[in-house]
């Protein structure tokens, strides 16, 4: 893809106050940044390749996909994600997975129009996009129709860090609820919150008991936590090891050093971590 124009410094291309946070769009040389309150990334999307996935955390959470046979195989497959930011996450998944059939939840109606005009997002028949809030959509769905979905993605930030009413316990036993039979949960916490970070893996730990994986994010207080029955098999390592390469040939990622860095979450490498991140 023929990379967008570049600005010779810095420049402001959007700053709105949007239900008492301060959302920016903001272009360097490089990329394009969208920020609550001036501060907090959300999203950053490469001008020469809007597809990709710049930010760690982000390339990260894709190592979800290696549960799933059906991602590897490139056959169809059932996305809902919880918080949009710029849809990074949507337009990679839709950019190489054909498969893929999206829906995403996002509480500002203001982002996906920012999504659209300022990064690339698609107007796909395969994406949809419902704007709620991720709780309340969560129990929706939970007493309607028997909707299941493949991966989960739990990626929902406020003003000022983890939405708390999506990192609830509710939300996460609804969720539990709509996994497929290879369905894998995936949840970004961010250490820095230490009583919601503890609340979340504890009670993800309890909701889905010796199906959950840890991956740490080298260089930020990202923690990454895939749960579900897909996450059961983790054991069959040869399985697992060629689903990586498949990603990889499909995306150029390298899912194979996420294969080899994720921990189980109940074992003692990921508590001694854990307990390091909460009490240093």
């Amino acid at each position: 893809m023929r990379g967008l124009p570049r600005p010779e410094r810095k420049r402001l291309l959007y700053r709105q106050l949007h239900g008492g946070r301060v959302i920016t769009v903001v272009e360097d040389y490089d990329s394009r940044t969208l920020a609550f309150d001036s501060h907090l990334t959300q999203s950053r999307m490469s001008l020469d390749d809007p597809n990709a996935l710049v930010l760690r955390y982000t390339r990260r959470m894709m190592a979800g996909l290696m549960f799933l046979e059906s991602a590897a195989c490139g056959e169809v497959f059932r996305v809902l994600m919880i918080g949009l930011g710029g849809g990074s996450l949507a337009k990679f998944l839709l950019h190489h997975f054909a498969g893929c059939r999206m829906d995403v939840v996002e509480n500002d109606p203001q982002l996906p129009v920012l999504a659209r005009q300022f990064f690339h997002l698609p107007n796909d028949p395969r994406l949809k996009v419902i704007v709620e809030a991720g709780g309340r959509f969560m129990e929706r769905i939970s007493t309607g129709e028997s909707l299941e979905y493949d991966l989960i993605l739990l990626d929902a930030f406020d003003e000022v860090g983890m939405a708390r009413e999506v990192y609830a316990d509710s939300v996460f036993a609804r969720a539990h609820g709509r996994l497929s039979a290879q369905g894998v949960l995936v949840i970004n916490l961010i250490r820095s919150d230490a009583t919601l970070f503890r609340h979340g893996t504890e009670s993800i730990r309890h909701r889905f008991p010796g199906a959950v994986m840890g991956l740490a994010v080298p260089g930020f207080n990202n923690e990454l936590l895939f749960a579900g029955p897909g996450v059961m098999n983790r054991e069959r390592e040869a399985e697992m090891e060629r689903r990586a390469h498949a990603l990889e040939q499909r995306t150029g990622m390298n899912f194979s050093g996420y294969l080899r860095e994720m921990t189980r979450l109940d074992t003692p490498v990921f508590w001694k971590r854990l307990l390091g991140c909460l009490t240093s």
